[in-house]
């Protein structure tokens, strides 16, 4: 039986107009749906109520995963991101009322839209590096904070902090910003003043809560003390500063730099478990995590012997090496092949 032609769909991500590829069973054998059935409504109800997982598709029904009303969104506030950034770093001063609007108004909307870490991991831009990562920080601690219950101001407050996070390079030389390969141990100092910088720029700003401004001071910190710029320890260490701490070090390992590619998040999740506890929060990582395998089922990816094939299952949170559908239909558990690695996603050229 060849599956080159199929893929694998989790029932909650089924469309009307998708062509069943394989007979649907239930526990006992019984036949639910025959192979090329055309899905409707109806037909994806009585899936979900039969507590169906998965059905296999015809791969040529399945839809994009371009998420349009995202990227539109998106694009849109970052343009306004990197119009309210250049004006401090031309002048210095924050424009506290334009960054709130961009928080309330834009940030925390796009938090609330159906696939946000997909997209966010799949989107291009042309602005600079410290633009879209600070809007990119902004909308994973919004979501780290909305998935662990955090709402109204609090949330507001959690979003704007993971917005100005970075604010105080506006006094870093845009030399050492661009630099296009590894500082050396002067810059990387230099750098490390961004901190501290960017929480003496807002201390005077009386509209901005502390709890926001300990959250750009301290997103540096780490819980075994080993961070900067005061070498605070676990509960020492403001919960804002954690969040955007765990938001930080994602966005950096999945974002495309100069000198490098970016990481597939397979990559990144596999560093973090090796970051929880001595250098990031754990529960606050975990959760992240945890949302992460929902998005990443389905997802196309490159290996590192050549193959290719699709995520059809992921192991425990413990583990972060998927079981592929090979494009020559074969199963490969990465588990079980340390040496082969995912070297890539393989992405939507139209974001």
């Amino acid at each position: 039986m060849s599956f080159l032609n199929h893929d694998i769909v989790l029932t909650a991500d089924l469309r009307t107009g998708m062509v069943i590829a394989q007979p649907v069973f239930s526990e006992s054998g019984q036949i639910l749906l025959e192979q090329g059935v055309v899905l409707t409504c109806e037909n994806i109800k009585s899936l979900q109520n039969w507590h169906v997982a998965t059905v296999w598709i015809k791969r040529a029904e399945l839809p994009a995963r371009l998420n349009r009303p995202f990227i539109n969104t998106y694009k849109e506030t970052l343009d306004l991101v990197a119009a309210t950034f250049t004006k401090v770093q031309k002048f210095k001063e924050v424009p506290i009322a334009e960054c709130k609007e961009l928080a309330e108004n834009y940030i925390e909307l796009m938090i609330d839209i159906e696939g946000v870490l997909d997209s966010l991991y799949r989107v291009k831009t042309h602005h600079a590096y410290t633009f879209s990562h600070s809007l990119n920080v902004s909308i994973l601690t919004g979501l780290l904070g909305k998935w662990m219950g955090f709402k109204g101001s609090q949330l507001k407050n959690l979003i704007l902090s993971g917005l100005l996070h970075d604010i105080g390079k506006a006094f870093i030389p845009q030399k050492i910003l661009d630099k296009p390969g590894p500082l050396s141990v002067e810059e990387m100092e230099i750098v490390k003043t961004h901190t501290m910088q960017g929480y003496n720029l807002l201390s005077d700003c009386t509209e901005i809560p502390e709890a926001v401004k300990l959250g750009v001071l301290q997103h540096h910190e780490r819980e075994n003390g080993s961070g900067y710029p005061l070498g605070l320890k676990g509960g020492d260490v403001h919960i804002f500063a954690k969040f955007v701490a765990v938001a930080d070090v994602y966005d950096a390992m999945t974002t495309e730099r100069v000198y490098r590619k970016k990481l597939p998040p397979f990559v990144a999740i596999n560093q973090m478990l090796g970051s929880m506890g001595n250098q990031l929060d754990s529960i606050i990582c975990l959760t992240l995590l945890a949302k992460l395998w929902k998005y990443l089922i389905g997802t196309r990816v490159l290996l590192s012997n050549g193959m290719q094939g699709q995520v059809i299952q992921v192991g425990n949170i413990a583990n972060a090496k998927p079981v592929i559908q090979l494009d020559n239909g074969h199963l490969l558990d990465l588990d079980n092949h340390e040496q082969i690695t995912i070297v890539s996603i393989l992405e939507d050229p139209a974001l």
